[in-house]
């Protein structure tokens, strides 16, 4: 999911891995390679690593998150778009306070967003508007993004592609933010902090994406539980916990496939390695 790869505000470990996030378990008659994706990618990052390829060669199906042709369609950006307008008419500064707005204004005008474009959204996505306007100026695009590389390669292929969950479920993830306890104001304030730790926030993040430092990935995802409990346990841990149940019947299938899901999925005691593990899944790393 897009609005996963925005939040990958990671520390780059000086001992980076040189292998790709990428897994597999096997049983009798099956593999399940299991890859950590960043959902925009830089053209630079093709070729990719060989051995994506040859996980890919390897198998028959392809898994990711979701239908991401449905969720690119109109009729689900525009039900987007609508839950992050502001449910009053007072302007952002008065719902955010003088301070934080002073930081929006200062990296909208950064990174060519104007301001009065912001004006009428919820705070969240006022958050995931900077952070994908930080990428796209680093040259970051979707179209480039590993689940989507993928995608493309399977319909061309004709090959099966599911989604661990419908499209109904991702979207209610993201419209649904800030409300149930997810503090719409804490999401965007948790942004306006990875501006100010990171001088080069997607650079950082691709490069820990690229050289497979899942540790700098767990250092993420400590840091979202820690200050954004509620989006931790909404966005990853509690759909963890529903995904490890597919991956595991996958499995026990009899075909061979890819599952792709943003890297922030695979690391941490609530993490898709660790949950596969205490199913007594073997999983090995490949490079």
């Amino acid at each position: 999911m897009g609005s996963l790869a925005i939040l990958l505000g990671v520390w780059l470990a000086s001992t980076a891995q040189a292998a790709p996030l990428l897994w597999v378990v096997e049983d009798g008659n099956s593999k399940l390679y299991l890859a950590g994706s960043l959902h925009l990618l830089p053209q630079s990052a093709y070729p990719l690593d060989p051995a994506l390829e040859r996980a890919y060669a390897d198998t028959e199906r392809l898994v990711l998150e979701a239908d991401l042709k449905q969720l690119e369609s109109p009729t689900n950006q525009t039900m987007l778009l609508a839950a992050a307008q502001a449910d009053s008419d007072a302007p952002l500064r008065a719902r955010i306070g003088d301070a934080m707005y002073q930081d929006v204004r200062e990296h909208a005008k950064r990174l060519g967003l104007p301001l009065f474009s912001l004006d009428s959204l919820k705070p969240w996505f006022v958050g995931l508007m900077l952070e994908l306007a930080a990428y796209q100026q680093a040259g970051f695009r979707p179209e480039y993004g590993l689940d989507q590389h993928f995608n493309q390669r399977a319909i061309a292929d004709e090959r099966p592609i599911l989604g661990l969950e419908t499209v109904d479920e991702h979207m209610s993830l993201l419209v649904g933010l800030g409300d149930n306890g997810v503090d719409s104001a804490t999401t965007l304030a948790a942004t306006l902090s990875q501006f100010a730790a990171y001088d080069d926030l997607p650079q950082t993040v691709y490069t820990a994406w690229r050289t497979g430092d899942l540790n700098a990935m767990e250092q993420l995802v400590d840091t979202m539980r820690a200050e954004q409990p509620a989006a931790y346990e909404r966005l990853l841990a509690n759909r963890n916990r529903r995904w490890v149940t597919e991956l595991t019947a996958l499995l026990a299938g009899s075909n061979n496939v890819l599952v792709i899901v943003g890297a922030a999925h695979l690391p941490g005691e609530h993490g898709l390695l660790a949950l596969m593990k205490a199913r007594g899944l073997e999983l090995r790393r490949v490079n």
